[in-house]
């Protein structure tokens, strides 16, 4: 179940942002069997030759990006439980605090996110003060970034294909063409399904004119984002995880945000009873 070794050779373009990682993706399960130790890694070594993919890379390209137009007019009307858990991490690589929270949400047809509290861990955490909800834990991002819309806005790379878990996969590397103040764009890597060129797994960050894009309280920025087959078609993520230190006083505290996307459900119409948590997507908050 691992990732071979060569994905570490494709991600020299962003070789200070991220690289791969031994992983694993189950094509019909609920996320990774395995989920990576962490999403730091040192700078890899200079890619080699890609191979050749039996479509150009432009087709592949066209291909998941309708894919992607796909998926985002598909998650219109479903709902579907997400779960937030921030963690200190101690000795052992072993959570030593952590706070959860379940939210139900909805994205109405016209683009408006719904949610509705489900639960909140009593917290653990003994240097974060998180006092808000799920919205200020994790910034507010497009879950299908890569949209037909969207290609134009990107330098989209083809770095080769390997396995991954199951699945032959093609992988791309994507860098904005160009950065803006109150915009953000992905800056990672896509795997995408050979067969059925869906993009099954991503990993990077969003990053604006000012810098990276994190939440309002907590510093993650690179994430690493599986998917899950959803109905015979559909390819939603299921699990995302970050590793970051927090700063405490004199105290360098490993933290780590592990999001769960699940209970997909589609709906004929949203209920009375939902109040908006957010109708345009907020000003993007960034390191300095």
């Amino acid at each position: 179940m691992m990732i071979r070794s060569n994905i570490l050779l494709a991600l020299c373009a962003i070789a200070m942002l991220l690289a791969a990682t031994p992983g694993a993706l189950h094509a019909q399960g609920s996320g990774p069997m395995h989920p990576p130790d962490s999403t730091k890694f040192p700078t890899p070594p200079p890619p080699s030759k890609p191979d050749t993919p039996a479509l150009p890379p432009e087709e592949i390209i066209r291909r998941f990006a309708a894919k992607e137009d796909e998926m985002m007019r598909a998650i219109h009307g479903y709902t579907f439980q997400k779960s937030v858990r921030v963690e200190e991490i101690g000795l052992g690589n072993k959570p030593a605090g952590q706070l959860e929270v379940v939210t139900q949400q909805r994205i109405s047809p016209d683009g408006k996110l719904f949610e509705k509290p489900v639960s909140r861990q009593a917290s653990t955490l003994q240097y974060l003060d998180l006092q808000r909800g799920d919205s200020d834990l994790v910034a507010q991002t497009p879950m299908f970034p890569l949209s037909t819309a969207m290609l134009p806005k990107y330098e989209i790379t083809y770095g080769g294909k390997q396995q991954l878990d199951d699945l032959s996969v093609y992988y791309f590397t994507i860098k904005p063409r160009a950065l803006e103040r109150a915009h953000a764009y992905f800056s990672g890597v896509v795997w995408v399904d050979e067969q059925d060129f869906v993009i099954v797994k991503s990993m990077g960050k969003w990053v604006t004119e000012t810098g990276d894009v994190t939440s309002s309280n907590l510093p993650f920025t690179v994430f690493e984002t599986y998917r899950q087959q959803v109905g015979k078609n559909l390819w939603f993520p299921a699990y995302s995880r970050s590793d970051e230190t927090f700063q405490s006083g004199d105290v360098s505290v490993p933290i780590r945000i592990i999001i769960k996307w699940t209970d997909f459900i589609p709906q004929a119409s949203v209920p009375a009873s939902d109040s908006p948590a957010l109708t345009t997507p907020p000003a993007p908050q960034s390191n300095p």
